[in-house]
């Protein structure tokens, strides 16, 4: 072995225990302040591993959950590098963020759990690593979204968590058919089999509840909000990736044409990238904004894998475009998340210009200004187009701009609603939040172009024509923002209750529980005392089966919900799973 591939092999190896053992030493109380100060340091591994260990790096555990099998490839070099800065920069900012927060220590094991999951899931290769991986992220993450303890946020980790529960079922079933189909644990075999039709749903609906697929997206509008910065930072920058990541992997994208797939990759994409705008403009929280244009950009990727399916014989070059968007989103949408700290707390005019400017880079980003990294990413994924057959590549092509003049507006929107300075403006120290913030900024305008092939999409961007299509989304977002702006001013209803976070999951828990009804309230009578209205006053009311029913469901939940319980239920399942996989 050579001293190159043996430092590649730590290298990856490191990527992954360093986050378990710091989270596993935050459990000793001597050790905690000061692993909470060198908790970004445990993603540098993972940054190393993507920056010099060498594509094709392999390490094999066979002790380990039927043969462990760990490998970087080039997909996965991508993907390790944007998630490693996102948990880094999230973790810098939250050692300021959660400074007087009472369970801070309860925030840094869930972050250092949901990063050697996802780290775990990028360089997995075989599927009982990827798996677990896949679900020590999952519940990891319910943790950071149930972090505040209010009603708005046992009702995102609630919908959260059975989503992710669901979700992981799905896939785990996926998983197995293509196990027991082709006889094999290896990632890169089954990735080359011809899984059936059912293997290809549930990886395709698993996969696409993480990611935010249109009809599977509605726990990201109410987990953003409901989480804290920094895990809303790592929730849409890199954590839904994994939905994405999850198809390239088990989905046979580059082995054989599969038109039917594409088509729903490339329908359901576009409906997100337009639907999730409309809902977006309207919401009055930024976090939420900025959820609802993950599910806008997340659709703009999904159209990408749709040209992958149709043309496997492409597939490189359309996996490259893929990859170049992914990574300009996340660091982008990072960026953004991170800045409404500083923009809440921003006070001096120095305070101010910069968070204007910062908050302006990614948004521009986004919304593919000319000359940002999301130019250049749009630019490299509308350069597949010519691969699609006559018809598709014409819906796309006119479907597309449309779905960046919705971006736009939503970048408009969320501007509005961070832009310093304000009057009801945060009194909290601010001064520990501006560094994580700025390098992932600097990430942004630099982080893409040095991906392969930046600089030759870049030329091809360079011409007249060519900036006039990334200019004319831009006006026109911002002539429909400022036409929604003044309505806004002169309609006396609020827009939001149209389009409540959240849509479509919170519209059909309205008209389920309008279908099942609720108990009346009780007449109040003129002693202050309650009364049934079907029996005479001086009678006191009965509770019924439902009522008692539900209190007792109440209490179950309460009990669940002590921190004790939850992270005895937490061990318990990851003990069980690692007994079964043994």
């Amino acid at each position: 072995m050579t001293a190159g591939s043996a430092l590649s092999e730590a290298l990856l190896l490191g990527a992954i225990v360093l986050p378990w053992a710091a989270a596993a030493a935050l459990a000793a109380p001597g050790l905690r302040s000061r692993l909470m100060t060198l908790a970004p340091f445990a993603g540098l591994p993972a940054l190393a591993a993507a920056l010099v260990a060498a594509s094709g790096t392999t390490v094999s555990v066979p002790w380990l959950l039927k043969h462990v099998i760990l490998l970087l490839d080039d997909t996965g070099r991508v993907f390790l590098g944007f998630s490693s800065i996102l948990y880094m920069a999230a973790a810098w900012y939250a050692r300021s963020y959660l400074r007087d927060d009472p369970v801070k220590v309860r925030f840094f094991v869930m972050l250092l759990l949901a990063m050697a999951g996802n780290i775990g899931l990028i360089v997995a290769g075989d599927v009982a690593t990827f798996f677990t991986s896949f679900a020590v992220m999952g519940l990891a993450s319910a943790g950071l979204v149930s972090h505040r303890i209010d009603d708005e946020t046992r009702r995102a980790s609630r919908v959260y968590l059975s989503l992710t529960m669901i979700g992981e079922v799905v896939i785990l079933t996926g998983l197995s058919f293509l196990v027991v189909g082709y006889g094999t644990t290896e990632i890169a075999a089954l990735h080359r089999a011809a899984p059936d039709d059912l293997a290809v749903l549930l990886v395709l609906v698993g996969f696409g509840i993480k990611a935010g697929a249109l009809t599977l997206h509605f726990w990201l509008p109410l987990a953003h909000p409901a989480a804290p910065i920094p895990a809303s930072a790592v929730l849409s920058g890199t954590m839904i990736k994994a939905g994405l990541l999850g198809w390239i992997r088990f989905l046979p994208l580059g082995e054989a044409a599969m038109p039917t797939l594409g088509a729903v990759f490339m329908t359901a994409g576009l409906a997100a990238a337009i639907l999730g705008a409309l809902a977006g403009v309207v919401q009055r929280n930024p976090k939420t904004v900025l959820a609802y244009s993950s599910v806008c950009q997340m659709g703009i990727i999904m159209t990408g894998l749709g040209v992958g399916a149709v043309r496997p014989d492409a597939w490189p070059t359309i996996l490259a475009t893929v990859l170049v968007y992914t990574a300009h989103h996340a660091l982008a949408k990072g960026a953004l998340f991170l800045g409404i700290g500083p923009a809440a707390g921003a006070r001096t005019r120095i305070e101010t210009a910069t968070v204007r400017i910062g908050m302006l880079i990614p948004a521009l980003a986004l919304a593919g200004a000319p000359l940002t990294s999301g130019a250049l990413a749009k630019t490299a994924l509308k350069s597949n187009l010519a691969l699609l057959p006559e018809g598709w590549a014409w819906a796309v092509g006119l479907l597309l701009p449309i779905g960046a003049v919705g971006t736009t507006a939503l970048m408009i929107r969320m501007l509005t609603l961070v832009w310093p300075p304000h009057d009801d403006a945060e009194d909290h120290p601010t001064a520990g939040l501006w560094a994580p913030w700025l390098s992932l900024v600097a990430a942004v305008v630099v982080g893409v172009w040095l991906l392969p092939g930046s600089l030759e999409w870049l030329r091809l961007k360079l011409t007249p024509a060519k900036i006039w299509l990334a200019v004319w989304p831009l006006l026109a977002g911002a002539a429909l923002a400022a036409a929604g702006s003044r309505i806004r001013t002169r309609w006396s209803a609020d827009p939001s209750r149209w389009v409540p976070p959240g849509d479509i999951g919170v519209l059909v828990g309205r008209l389920v529980t309008r279908l099942v009804g609720a108990d009346r309230p009780a007449a109040p009578a003129p002693d202050g005392h309650e009364y049934c209205d079907d029996v005479t006053a001086g009678r006191s009311r009965t509770p019924g089966f439902r009522e008692r029913f539900g209190r007792g469901l109440d209490a179950v939940e309460g009990a669940l919900g002590r921190w004790p319980v939850v992270g005895l239920a937490l061990l318990t399942v990851l003990a069980a799973l690692f007994v079964s996989l043994v």
